[in-house]
């Protein structure tokens, strides 16, 4: 009996660490009138992997949709006497509670409205504040070192706090880094003022310290909440970073990067060029000669214009040879 009790406390205890990272789904359909419809059927699909669910409304004319992973959706809502509607291009974020009220035309079931584009969603259900990092945001925001977490600094309130950097240090900016270096809305980093998670569950330890950073490529979207956030994530004094992993899709695809730096691939530095000094192979020759070759043919005058002075070395750069073909090229085609 108290073996039992132990492992029953144990799963409840595991439970507690597990915060919901889907959406949720409420709204009111009604008639022109406003008044309530009830048993109205509500359906919501994501676009990406078709998966549906649905809902009938209550008495009142409510309905709620829980635990839909976050995507575009389309939201079907069908009624007798009443003319089908069809909202398209809902897009629900990672724990985003969102409010959709319709209201319905009286007409048959076999006719269909829809309306395409995204909608008035009111997050009447949340009243956290941050900012979410969407797909796009994601994926194509620039990053130096493919480290996701590097774009928590565009969150407002958010300041990235990494002050030793180089051999006594490290940027954090780097796709393996982990780190606690942020300060949420005041509250001093680290010190398990925040936590990062990952589907709901955390990958933070209690100093704040990510243990795992997503790869660039898996990641959907992620939230950083700031303020008034909901009770279901615990004490936390500074902000939570709520990260969800892409699930897939109806579609094949993949994706492919190459990841190269090298120092003689950069010009010459200031001090160099201050003091006169050359500092290594010169490329620029052969680069300019590969580039003519790749841009379109009205282009290749311009870069063709450049001229290559350097044999071995890459010199410092005069007052007298800053590029004055490249200049001349550009001025006359502004003129």
């Amino acid at each position: 009996m108290i073996k039992r009790s132990v492992l029953a406390l144990l799963a409840l205890t595991a439970g507690l660490y597990a915060q919901e990272f889907r959406a949720t789904l409420t709204g009111t359909v009604t008639d022109p009138s406003g008044a309530a419809i009830p048993n109205a059927t509500v359906k919501a699909t994501n676009g990406a992997t078709n998966a549906a669910s649905e809902t009938k409304t209550s008495s009142d004319g409510l309905y709620t949709i829980p635990l839909l992973e976050p995507g575009v959706y389309s939201v079907e809502f069908v009624a007798n006497g009443f003319q089908a509607l069809k909202r398209d291009s809902i897009t629900l974020a990672v724990g985003q509670k969102s409010n959709l009220t319709v209201r319905l035309t009286v007409g048959q079931m076999s006719q269909e409205i829809t309306v395409t584009g995204q909608q008035e969603v009111i997050d009447s259900g949340d009243a956290s504040k941050g900012l979410i990092f969407d797909p796009r945001k994601t994926q194509e925001y620039p990053l130096n070192g493919r480290q996701s977490y590097m774009l928590l600094s565009l969150t407002p309130g958010v300041i990235f706090g990494q002050e030793q950097f180089g051999a006594s240090g490290f940027s954090g900016t780097r796709g393996w880094d982990v780190n606690n270096s942020y300060k949420f809305n005041g509250a001093r980093q680290g010190n398990g003022n925040n936590v990062f998670m990952m589907n709901g569950t955390a990958i933070s330890n209690e100093g704040s310290t990510w243990l795992l950073a997503p790869s660039v490529d898996a990641i959907q979207e992620f939230s950083a909440m700031t303020t008034v956030y909901d009770a279901q994530y615990g004490h936390e004094a500074g902000g939570v970073v709520n990260t969800v992993i892409k699930g897939g899709s109806s579609a094949w695809h993949g994706t492919v990067f190459d990841y190269f730096r090298n120092a003689v691939l950069d010009s010459n530095n200031f001090g160099n060029n201050y003091a006169g000094r050359d500092v290594g192979p010169c490329i620029a020759c052969s680069v300019v000669s590969e580039l003519a070759m790749s841009v379109p043919s009205s282009m290749r005058p311009l870069v063709s214009s450049v001229t290559c002075v350097c044999t071995g070395t890459r010199r410092p750069i005069s007052a007298n040879s800053r590029s004055k073909p490249v200049s001349a090229a550009l001025t006359s085609r502004m003129s």
